[in-house]
């Protein structure tokens, strides 16, 4: 995959819209980023996280967006390495060049942004994000709200002196955000309420991180019958959180993660929404959904008719039978940073081998990677009748 140059951005072929015009406004709305992530300890994955990112970056530009939303995770957790976080502020500090610093990126802390490890526990004493080290940099505009103070002091507006602040106001948007209010934001969502300004003559959106009841099967959420309060006060309830993109009643978006954060992402049906927001009577709103250009995968199935009891003629035989399901006239040019190679999601079933012939999975995907035009492998040993999630997933 190449990275999308931000730096030097190519024509546009677009219709412009009048930047003068305070009767319409766009915007981006992306979340779980997931910025950092290791995924599979493989560099050219982690790479992908930090491309889908800068996609998001050169669209806003393409688009010419006022501003961008970002739905909280935006980091994977508070453990990065030195030469990722210099490529993101890097990145961040050419659009903002690139712009003029006329496209504001407003983010709030997910989750996983307050996470200490990556399969870690959060921090009891908060204070620390890398959200917060990019507002110091003046990278990014970071909202969150004094959830006790009075209604009027909640959501103080944004002060670029001091980076802090729970509302911003671009032309005729207000954006009001919180960090990640725990694992029940209905406690909170009343009191935020109160914060909000009733009938100001603006466009309200609030940006939230958590997710709905009943949008991802055996996932908990919010119950939206406790969340329809908010109607009243936001015509724009952005969220972050899950991952699989959902719409519900043309008020609650949520777009999904930029990238595959787990093989079960792989499936769902992710990316942006690109908002245009028209004042006219009770303002006018569009959505658009924007698919990114993410790495592939695919499922591959070997079934093995005999028990095997050598793990060469084992690995022998899997690859055989990849080769017939690979075009390898068409792939081996490729090189892993190129997003056409994919992740091989590897399903072995039939007879299980000998006891002797234990596989190792790590020796497995090593010998697989340099035998095929795959970026990484994740295998699973299906060799019993019993019926698991990954068999219904497949």
């Amino acid at each position: 995959m190449t990275s999308v140059n931000l730096s030097n951005p190519q024509p546009r072929n677009y219709e412009k819209t009048e930047e003068c015009d305070n009767r319409v406004t766009k915007f981006i709305h992306a979340s779980d980023i997931h910025l950092g992530s290791h995924q599979y300890r493989n560099d050219n994955r982690a790479n992908d996280f930090i491309f889908s990112f800068e996609e998001i970056l050169a669209k806003a530009i393409t688009y010419q967006v006022d501003f961008i939303l970002l739905g909280g995770d935006v980091f994977t957790s508070l453990e990065m390495l030195p030469g990722k976080l210099t490529t993101i502020v890097n990145i961040l500090r050419d659009f903002k060049n690139n712009t003029n610093e006329r496209i504001h990126i407003i983010a709030i802390e997910g989750n996983h942004d307050i996470r200490k490890f990556s399969r870690g526990v959060r921090f009891s004493h908060r204070g620390q994000s890398w959200l917060k080290f990019l507002a110091s940099l003046g990278l990014i505009v970071l909202l969150d709200s004094d959830n006790n103070a009075s209604p009027e002091q909640m959501f103080k507006p944004y002060d670029f002196q001091f980076r802090k602040g729970g509302k911003i106001q671009i032309k005729n948007i207000v954006i009001y955000g919180t960090r990640y209010l725990k694992e029940k934001p209905e406690d909170y969502l009343l009191t935020l309420k109160e914060g909000i300004i009733k009938n100001d003559g603006n466009f309200h959106i609030l940006l939230q991180h958590f997710g709905i009841e009943g949008q991802m099967e055996n996932v908990p959420g919010v119950k939206y019958e406790k969340i329809k309060h908010l109607k009243d006060r936001v015509q724009y309830l952005a969220l972050g959180h899950y991952h699989l993109q959902f719409i519900l009643d043309d008020w609650v978006y949520n777009p999904g993660s930029s990238e595959a954060v787990c093989s079960s992402d792989f499936s769902f049906k992710r990316g942006v929404f690109l908002v245009t927001i028209s004042k006219q009577e009770n303002y006018k709103k569009e959505v658009k959904k924007i698919q990114l250009t993410n790495r592939t995968y695919r499922w591959e199935t070997v079934f093995f008719k005999t028990e095997f009891r050598t793990k060469e003629r084992l690995y022998e035989y899997v690859i055989r039978k990849l080769k017939r399901s690979f075009n390898l006239d068409k792939n081996c040019h490729l090189v892993p940073s190129n997003i056409q190679i994919p992740v091989l999601f590897l399903a072995l079933k039939g007879k299980k081998p000998f006891y002797r012939c234990k596989i190792d999975t790590k020796e497995l995907t090593q010998y697989i990677c340099d035998n095929l035009p795959v970026v990484d492998v994740r295998i699973y040993q299906k060799f019993s009748d019993f019926l698991t999630k990954i068999d219904t997933f497949i």
